[in-house]
């Protein structure tokens, strides 16, 4: 019995994957440019990557971050969003932030268990990384992208960046008045303009997509808005205190004004600099919408999408349901492009990543006859089926999406399908 449900499952995956690559490749002339894999580079992952006695990856080179593309252009990449920071700390040679621990290069600071690759200098790196990267995805026909987590700090002290540190006057607040100092609060125009300048260096390194990640906050959270513009401000508007309990529907709404604010600016530097520059934002666990809170983490993706603000909204986690896990993500996806209703692009996620569940993962677990290869296949399948834009690929580190894996999607995405049965 098992043994029959297998080879079905073989026959049903390998059919959708052939019906895959002829949609993408054969049915219409701008199949291909209507659907994107879009896969996020963090860099600093391949640093540490040992194979027998040697590393694989120099990733403080030119010639270490081609060898990381090569690896990432075997899943079938279209887009690629490259790491700009780890943290507040800039892993390129920024003049507007730090560009890298400043902590003073010393091995015998290195625990046991801690291999020396962490005190990689990014910022010294010449040339310039995240330059060398962009250019490096132009000249293979990639669409060159940075992924920007809406972080400043990676949840360690020593990826606090400079501005961070010399400006606490700036930090967030709790509400009992506690300093935090995790994050410059968005309610300061000395904030905004900070990061707009790091909005202009990405610009002038040619990036073409910019992803502002809201998974990845450091911590942050309304939590931390009380700081003397957001209090006041709410006061004026509501006419009394704030309430203490940050996860008060009105407190996280007012909060997530200043996010849209923020959003508004970038939207403005970005159409400022004369060329299309798409604005990407990731939203994890967007759906069930009728349970989703993603103004926990300051994210009214519904507001900013009818105001026009994004080009592209990234599922980056969908709480499917385990009794029926490709069952509950397509209704769960249905859910958000109905929600868009065709005002932007929509990603969907096919994630390697699995630390808060809902990634492949976790779709084994639930359909332990299925492989990983199986799993994204369908999931691809799904997301073009459904009309998104393309999926999400959260992230590519070395052999996180294993080799079959790749092997799979690559074909899948290429059309190879197509092109063996014009052999049979």
């Amino acid at each position: 019995m098992e043994a029959r449900a297998s080879a079905s499952i073989g026959r049903v995956a390998r059919a959708a994957a052939c019906a895959v690559g002829i949609l993408l490749s054969g049915v219409a002339a701008d199949g291909a440019e209507r659907f994107e894999v879009a896969a996020w580079v963090d860099h600093f992952d391949f640093a540490g990557v040992l194979q027998e006695d040697r590393y694989l990856f120099d990733s403080e080179t030119a010639e270490g971050c081609a060898r990381i593309l090569d690896h990432v252009q075997e899943v079938g990449a279209t887009t690629v969003l490259w790491r700009n920071c780890g943290g507040g700390t800039m892993r390129y040679q920024s003049r507007v932030d730090s560009h890298h621990n400043d902590g003073i290069l010393d091995k015998r600071r290195v625990l046991g268990n801690r291999p020396v690759w962490d005190w990689v200098r990014y910022g010294d790196a010449d040339p310039d990384l995240m330059r060398t990267a962009l250019r490096l995805c132009k000249e293979r026909g990639l669409r060159p992208g940075v992924h920007w987590p809406f972080e400043e700090t990676h949840w360690q002290i020593w990826t606090i960046g400079r501005f961070n540190l010399e400006n606490p006057q700036l930090w967030g607040r709790t509400a009992d008045g506690r300093p935090w100092w995790g994050r410059c609060s968005l309610a300061h125009e000395e904030v905004i303009r900070h990061k707009l300048a790091l909005v202009d260096e990405l610009v002038e390194r040619g990036m073409e997509v910019l992803f502002i990640d809201f998974f990845r906050t450091g911590g942050w959270s309304p939590a931390y808005e009380y700081v003397e513009p957001v209090v006041k401000a709410y006061r004026e508007q509501y006419g009394t205190e704030p309430p203490v309990d940050h996860r008060d529907p009105r407190w996280k709404r007012h909060v997530s004004r200043y996010v849209t604010e923020f959003l508004r600016q970038v939207r403005g530097r970005l159409n400022a600099s004369g060329r299309k520059i798409e604005l990407a934002v990731g939203i994890p666990g967007i759906a069930p919408l009728a349970t989703s809170d993603t103004l926990a983490f300051g994210a009214d993706w519904r507001a900013w999408v009818e105001e026009g603000l994004i080009d592209t909204l990234v599922i980056n986690t969908l709480h499917w349901d385990a009794k029926d896990p490709m069952g509950s993500t397509r209704a769960l996806g249905r859910e958000v492009m109905q929600a868009v209703n065709g005002r932007c692009r929509v990603l969907w996620p096919v994630r390697a990543y699995d630390y808060s569940g809902y990634g492949i993962p976790s779709y084994r677990k639930a359909l332990p006859q299925m492989t990983d290869a199986q799993i994204a296949a369908q999931l691809t399948e799904m997301a073009w089926e459904e009309g998104a834009a393309g999926i999400s690929l959260e992230c590519v580190d070395y052999n996180n999406y294993a080799p079959e894996t790749r092997k799979a999607m690559r074909a899948l995405l290429e059309g190879q399908c197509r092109l063996a049965r014009e052999k049979q």
